[in-house]
């Protein structure tokens, strides 16, 4: 089964580039012209990059200056911790002569002043080990200062990299440039949009579909299994059932095609103006262009359109796979009142049928709930009477 509704090329996506840093367009270049088809990577537009490129340099020197005030703050450290090991050295041995004294005083070997002479020598040894670990501990602090204040330098000279990258805007996608906001030496404010490109990879067709045309994609939609069929049906509710398509574009008597597929609702709901449902069709490679009919000359598919553009006016035909037996008959054989008249055993025979769709000189009708079986011969030529049982002769048209 398919049907054919009027549709209307538009853009699968525009991408709109704007300014991520203030400044002057030092270039434009002649790809970033509307009408101009560009490639990935391809340079659009060049912001001065002078005072960029200035800050870059004074924070890459901040940062090699804090490396070196590191290296220098780890030999002062390493300084320290060895006169700490030497004054805790010198300290050991104090405590030794201090404990020599102590024993001779007990024997009455030595005086008292070289007894307190000695703890007094003890007592600067201790001050001296204290004072160079207090040295040591505030060396540690002012390292992680000074990583902290290299750290946030890094931090800024990224930044400032990519502000510098941002000043050179290229194209994101291969596409067209619809539109172009600005001109060289024109000052721009950050956020300020600057060209528009229009995606070329994939091209919509925005069409409206019938309820009665969309109950037979929701009938060839695949139920699945139990269980899944729970977590999906919520998302399936509000989703189109997917469907082939084939977008054609007549011009000048030839016919062109392109193939794609049925996506997405366009928004939700039924249009109240036209009752019906918004539709897109999604075309994948509007490049791949098929030649289907010729009227004259003989022709191929590259003296027509190289690829489908929005704005063309097209029709779009919906390929929908019944999910019940039908019949398919002339729609000249179908009468008003949705009857047709079948010839058995030379007698007209009158069968009330129920027409599910009707396309192309072509009727589809249900066969249940109706005496009208495949192979039935039917009468499509006009009689001025037609009487349920009256005799019938069939003649060969000529």
């Amino acid at each position: 089964m398919s049907f054919s509704v009027d549709g209307l090329v538009v853009p699968f996506r525009e991408i709109s580039l704007s300014a991520e840093i203030a400044g002057r367009v030092a270039k434009k270049t002649a790809a970033c012209r509307a009408g101009t088809f560009v490639t990935r990577g391809t340079p659009l537009i060049e912001i001065d990059a002078r005072d960029n490129e200035l800050e870059v340099k004074r924070l890459q020197g901040e940062v090699a200056q804090a490396d070196v005030m590191l290296k220098e703050l780890d030999v002062e450290v390493e300084s320290t911790v060895g006169l700490g090991e030497l004054a805790q050295g010198q300290l050991d041995l104090h405590r030794k002569e201090l404990e020599r004294f102590q024993s001779l005083a007990g024997k009455g070997f030595t005086s008292t002043s070289e007894l307190d002479r000695n703890k007094r020598e003890e007592l600067a040894g201790m001050n001296a080990v204290m004072t160079l670990k207090n040295q040591a501990q505030l060396l540690s602090t002012r390292r992680v200062r000074l990583e902290s204040a290299r750290d946030l330098s890094r931090t800024q000279l990224e930044k400032a990299q990519l502000d510098l990258s941002r000043t050179r805007i290229v194209a994101p996608i291969d596409g067209v440039v619809v539109q172009e906001m600005v001109e060289e030496d024109s000052y721009v404010q950050k956020g300020a949009s600057l060209v528009k490109l229009e995606d070329t990879n994939a091209v919509e067709v925005r069409c409206n579909l019938r309820m009665d045309q969309l109950m037979w994609l929701f009938r060839t939609q695949s139920v699945g299994d139990a269980s899944d069929a729970a977590s999906t049906s919520r998302h399936r509710d509000y989703q189109i059932p997917p469907a082939p398509v084939t977008v054609s574009y007549e011009l000048a008597g030839k016919r062109y095609e392109w193939q794609g597929v049925l996506s997405r609702f366009d928004g939700i709901g039924v249009d109240e103006r036209t009752r019906t449902v918004p539709c897109r069709a999604l075309v994948a490679d509007p490049r791949q262009v098929r030649l289907v009919t010729v009227k004259g000359e003989p022709t191929s598919a590259s003296d027509g359109p190289p690829a489908l553009v929005r704005g063309m006016y097209v029709t779009v035909r919906v390929l929908a796979p019944p999910s019940v037996p039908l019949l398919e008959i002339p729609d000249l054989a179908l009468r008003p009142g949705n009857k047709v008249w079948e010839v058995v055993d030379g007698h007209l025979a009158i069968r009330q049928v129920r027409v599910a769709h009707t396309d192309n000189d072509i009727a589809l009708v249900h066969p249940e709930g109706s005496e009208l079986r495949a192979g039935a011969r039917l009468i499509s030529s006009p009689l001025a009477l037609a009487i349920d049982g009256m005799p019938v002769q069939e003649r060969a048209i000529e």
